[in-house]
């Protein structure tokens, strides 16, 4: 009965840090996600490490201090989840730049991930970059980042909360410029449109240039964006790599700990 608790007490604040990085994480932790589908997630990743980690947890006098580990733990998970989420809403950024002046942005559709309403094209982009975080390997990045978790900060290590919070700021601030670089060429493509159509409208005043405007924006913006796509695919590819984005903030994440 004794080695059934200790491997408990020993097994839960592995399965919380996990549990914290599923829910957090962009792709598993959707709301069109079942959550049978994020335990038995957590469980079995938790079931194959907790034989390969060195865990050593620090004696705890009360139960009390016991949660106050566990929360740590979480803290960590979600921590690694959340840099990886903002990654993937600075794609979101991107398509919401593009379909405003494309004329899209009174078109919403409910993101199955979030639950919420969301542009065509960020809903677009955002499904493209989850089938190229896939298929270049991002999720392996991921858990293997996780597993370097436990060695950089084991199982009852102190974390600086304080730091991490600063380390994602810095997140933030570097996703909301990546965002803005992704929709960048179809958003001057759009600019140079409206530019075009001011002349126009200056020049023949008869033009009712506001019906014009938005078919004739949507006819640039959609061939424009599949012109740009394989150089947007290579990015993503890019960003999603070890040397990328998301290997950039999980080692800034992790370093902060």
């Amino acid at each position: 009965m004794n080695q059934i608790v200790d491997y408990v007490v020993g097994f839960l604040p592995i399965l919380v840090r996990i549990s914290g990085l599923v829910m957090a994480s962009p792709i598993f932790g959707g709301k069109g996600v079942p959550s049978q589908v994020k335990i038995g997630l957590s469980l079995v990743t938790a079931l194959v490490l907790y034989p390969t980690l060195p865990v050593s947890l620090p004696h705890t006098e009360t139960v009390a201090a016991y949660y106050v580990l566990v929360g740590k733990e979480l803290l960590i998970g979600v921590g690694l989840g959340f840099a990886v989420t903002l990654v993937f809403s600075s794609i979101y950024l991107a398509g919401q730049l593009i379909d405003v002046p494309m004329g899209f942005g009174m078109v919403n559709v409910v993101d199955p991930q979030s639950g919420l309403q969301v542009p065509i094209f960020a809903q677009f982009q955002y499904i493209l970059a989850a089938l190229i975080f896939l298929s270049v390997g991002g999720h392996h990045a991921l858990f293997r980042a996780l597993a370097t978790s436990f060695a950089m900060v084991p199982v009852g290590g102190t974390v600086d909360s304080s730091n991490m919070a600063v380390v994602l700021f810095e997140i933030f601030v570097k996703m909301f410029y990546l965002g803005v670089k992704l929709s960048l060429p179809i958003v001057t493509g759009l600019l140079l449109a409206d530019i075009a159509l001011g002349i126009v409208a200056r020049a023949v005043p008869q033009i009712n240039i506001f019906v014009v405007g938005f078919p004739a924006k949507i006819l640039l913006g959609i061939p424009l964006f599949i012109l740009v796509l394989p150089a947007y695919v290579a990015l993503l590819a890019k960003i999603f790599g070890g040397q990328g984005e998301v290997g950039s903030v999980l080692r800034s994440v992790l370093g902060s700990f």
